[in-house]
């Protein structure tokens, strides 16, 4: 069993190379973090025993400091852990970001896994934590985390980082925040590949909702709502919903306080990375983008960015229309909020126009509706974003820039489904999301509509996620609902999907 301090305080070399100086983690669930001198690079090296190697005092200032995680011998690998350990550091040191702190060395050392990574001396953003930071360096602070995610998120496979918090930013020589612990013992494309997977998965505090649920998938929602956990940390002093994290949280559990001259745009950040439903958090990218902007566009100008005539010319008079009342100190009596059926109805009028910016516009529009309980809007928005081999969905994918073609799944249907599933899991999760809240809407005017729902959730969890007996599930309310029509080809589609979740 290495003993870590030992090699500190005999001065015998780490693995014959690196001299351990002082613990700057030992709170990790997997690893232990040491400050380290490495030996190769000091001017005048001047080792000579090397079954008991000794650092030299002279030269031992010229020698680079780095960072060693060392992972506690309960991680002790197997030849197959090895090779895994290999091919998830080639990997992670294939992500050249700015605001990615990449590892530059790795090795195992007595069947004990290690990493070695810059030395930032400036430490992590936990030291801002309740120290009244700027609302310009928080905007930094976003802008910086979240184009580091959005980075990860894209990859192909994504890698979901899973412990995002304050105590894994760190702070470079530049003063830039960057990520660190995104690589080794995390999960990769939703797959277990961690070295202690119930302990290296990540800190309850900064838990999303879902990740408390039965088989989980890893997701990139829930790494924004960690984002969003860690700026209200920083800001606050406190975590949002105490050590536990999400488990908790429901929607009326979201009363969070702010210390005054907090910009009211961050304070929107926060909210909508918090938001417990994952399909309605912001994406990485959007995250960055706000950060850059330090501020978060309306809903109206992500649809004005489409130039739409139409939309611009309404946006235009409601605001002529505002000045001139101020003008003459009129009093206006503001129109009651359209009803979803109207908005819906509106969005599937530009929908059908075929027009390509007008379908844009309309798909934007049923998001504006997408948290009501109308269930046409939300099966619209599920239809759009999810498994469809049909052209009408594949058009608004393409439209949307959402790629298509992942070979997450199943193999039984990889032929049938794989072609049609949306490359980045955001959008599979926002589809399984919406068709979950059809098939619980209490509306029962919708009955066909829940039932194909019910069907789609269907061959998400016994194809996508694997999860037989939620698949079995939805199968068989799918089965209630269309013994209730007789609908006799989705009886006889249900019968068969039975069979192959058995």
């Amino acid at each position: 069993m290495l003993n870590l301090e030992e090699f500190a305080r005999s001065g015998r070399l780490f693995d014959n190379r690196y001299q351990l100086l002082r613990p700057l983690s030992t709170d990790g669930g997997t690893a232990d973090v040491w400050l380290a001198i490495d030996t190769n690079t000091i001017d005048m090296p001047d080792i000579t025993d090397d079954e008991n190697p000794q650092l030299p005092n002279a030269g031992m200032e010229t020698g680079l400091k780095v960072a060693i995680k060392v992972y506690r011998p309960k991680n002790a690998l197997d030849i197959e852990g090895e090779q895994r350990f290999r091919d998830e550091y080639k990997i992670v040191f294939n992500c050249h970001h700015t605001h990615l702190l990449q590892p530059i060395n790795f090795s195992i050392f007595q069947e004990t896994p290690y990493l070695v990574m810059p030395f930032c001396s400036h430490g992590s953003s936990a030291a801002l934590i309740g120290q009244g930071v700027s609302n310009d360096e928080l905007w930094r602070y976003i802008e910086h985390v979240a184009s580091g995610l959005a980075y990860l998120h894209e990859l192909r496979p994504p890698i979901i980082h899973q412990d995002v918090k304050p105590a894994n930013v760190l702070i470079d020589d530049n003063g830039n925040y960057t990520i660190t612990d995104f690589g080794i013992s995390t999960k990769f494309g939703g797959g277990h590949h961690g070295y202690d997977e119930e302990e290296s998965s990540g800190t309850l505090a900064y838990m999303a909702p879902e990740r408390f649920q039965m088989n989980y998938q890893p997701m990139a929602e829930s790494d924004i709502w960690a984002v969003g956990a860690t700026l209200y940390e920083i800001i606050t002093g406190q975590v949002p919903f105490g050590e536990s994290g999400g488990v908790n949280q429901t929607n009326d559990t979201l009363r969070l306080t702010y210390p005054p001259g907090l910009s009211a745009d961050i304070k929107k950040v926060i909210e909508a990375c918090l938001n417990r439903d994952p399909a309605k958090r912001p994406t990485a990218q959007q995250l960055a983008a706000y950060g850059k902007a330090k501020k978060v566009p309306s809903k109206v100008m992500k649809i004005l960015k489409w130039s739409l005539l139409p939309l611009v010319l309404i946006a235009l008079g409601v605001a002529i229309f505002f000045q001139l009342s101020k003008e003459k100190k009129a009093e206006v009596q503001v129109k009651p909020t359209k009803s979803a059926k109207v908005v819906y109805d509106e969005a599937m009028t530009l929908i059908n126009s075929q027009e390509p910016d007008s379908v844009k516009a309309g798909i934007y529009r049923l998001t504006d509706i997408e948290d009501s309980t109308y269930v046409p809007a939300l099966y619209e928005l599920a239809f759009t974003y999810g498994c469809y081999s049909d052209t009408v969905s594949l058009y608004r994918k393409q439209l949307l820039g959402i790629k298509v073609g992942n070979n997450n799944v199943d193999e039984r249907a990889m032929r049938n489904m794989a072609p049609y599933l949306p490359q980045d899991d955001q959008y599979n999760n926002k589809a399984m999301t919406l068709f979950r809240r059809i098939v619980e809407s209490p509306d029962n005017d919708y009955i066909e509509t829940k039932m194909n729902a019910a069907y789609r959730l269907g061959v998400y969890y016994l194809y996508y996620t694997r999860n037989v007996s939620m698949a079995k599930k939805y199968y068989h309310l799918c089965q209630e609902w269309a013994i209730q029509l007789d609908d006799k080809d989705m009886l006889q589609m249900v019968a068969v999907a039975l069979s192959e979740a058995k």
